[in-house]
């Protein structure tokens, strides 16, 4: 049998790169399928790395079990990463709904990791897909000692326990595959049904006559789906709704899903045309003053009105065109354009203060690979960051 490493981590994105601080003292292999690391990583926020957000809550992230979530945040919040980062002296910006950028790029967030991660301890793989692992008797042992055998494209490899932190299915450009899942399937442990997620929303055929020509076209919008309501940019594109708000949305999107969209949520549109009832202008002139006219002209469908003739109930039926507007949603953007995965290995499986699976000894799952998915602005790689140092703690304890 070839050498047994005490640790295999399998993926060298962001939460497996965190991970490694606490095996720095292991034989560790670390296996990633891509020619570099941490792809994905590089190219967030642009290439600025949205690395955290000032306002973590367990109310922005998305799970079968919303609670599984919120001893990670008490025990590694914003200013646990911050405080990283300005060791390190990265500098830094806040932006909207604070979102925490590097004002030096995604490298100086990677080139942290692997400065405290990598130790002499550590054999670094790349361009190595993993295709399959197993459990088997190790046969340098006389006991009942079992040991993880992994096949990749490569060669085959052995190791005590393995970490798993190969992220979800979105960009497969970027190499994602739907290895952790099949890993989980094959040990018996549950896998919560994937989806693209934080992705843009498709048109429905009704739709896309009404609104592809408004391509380009951004404004600051209201998005409601049940009781879940965002305020944020919504970008009109050929095919459907992108921008912040539309990306939140996403993730509670399911089918036949119907949003209610405020393209005015400053203006009570009722009391505005109540207001301006004697106006001369038009209302399109009249409208056009808090959004651009060509959306105006769409939600009318054309039609002009002079305010002094409009009577009441047409007046609510044009409110309702601007502050209530009903969209039913067919589906989103597939996993080649959305930011992250929804669903994933089932947390009611994991051990939350070791990050090991309950099923399997020695198997542990962090990061995106999870059913847990946070919503825009920085809350994915702060799951990331946080669920890696749990499993850090959890070593540590044993």
């Amino acid at each position: 049998m070839n050498e047994i490493f005490d640790f295999a981590v399998i993926g060298a994105g962001a939460s497996g790169l965190f991970a490694l601080e606490g095996l720095k003292d292991k034989k560790v292999l670390i296996l990633e399928g891509n020619k570099k690391v941490a792809l994905k990583l590089l190219a967030t926020g642009g290439g600025k790395c949205n690395f955290t957000n000032l306002n973590i809550s367990h109310e922005n992230f998305v799970s079968e079990n919303q609670h599984f979530v919120k001893s990670f945040l008490a025990n590694f919040g914003t200013y646990d990463f911050l405080d990283l980062i300005e060791k390190n002296n990265i500098p830094y910006e806040e932006r909207d709904n604070g979102k925490l950028f590097t004002l030096s790029g995604a490298k100086s967030i990677l080139d942290i990791l692997l400065k405290k991660g990598f130790s002499e301890n550590h054999i670094l793989k790349t361009d190595c897909i993993v295709k399959n692992i197993f459990r088997i008797q190790n046969e340098n042992q006389s006991t009942d000692d079992y040991i993880f055998k992994i096949e990749t494209s490569k060669e085959t490899f052995f190791s005590n326990k393995v970490l798993i932190a190969t992220g979800g299915l979105s960009y497969p450009q970027m190499g994602a595959t739907n290895i952790a899942s099949k890993i989980a399937k094959n040990f018996g442990i549950k896998v919560i049904p994937m989806s693209p997620a934080l992705a843009g929303i498709r048109y429905s055929d009704s739709c896309k006559n009404k609104f592809e020509k408004l391509s380009g076209i951004a404004i600051t919008a209201k998005g409601k789906i049940d009781k879940r309501e965002f305020t944020d940019q919504l970008l009109f594109t050929h095919r459907g709704f992108s921008g912040p708000l539309a990306l939140n949305l996403s993730l509670f999107v399911n089918e036949n899903t119907k949003i209610k969209f405020n393209f005015i949520p400053e203006i009570n549109v009722l009391e505005l045309l109540q207001k301006e009832k004697n106006n001369k202008r038009s209302l399109i002139n009249i409208l056009s003053d808090y959004i651009p006219k060509a959306l105006v002209k769409t939600l009318l469908d054309d039609k002009d009105f002079n305010l002094p003739t409009i009577k009441k109930d047409e007046m609510e039926k044009i409110s309702q065109l601007f502050n209530s507007y009903e969209i039913q949603i067919d589906k989103l953007d597939g996993y080649d354009k959305a930011e992250v995965t929804r669903g994933g290995i089932s947390v009611d499986e994991i051990y939350p203060k070791t990050m090991e699976a309950k099923k399997v000894s020695g198997l542990y799952f962090i990061g995106e690979a999870l059913d847990v998915t946070g919503m825009l602005g920085g809350y994915n790689l702060h799951w990331a960051w946080a669920s890696a140092s749990m499993f850090i703690k959890g070593l540590k304890k044993n």
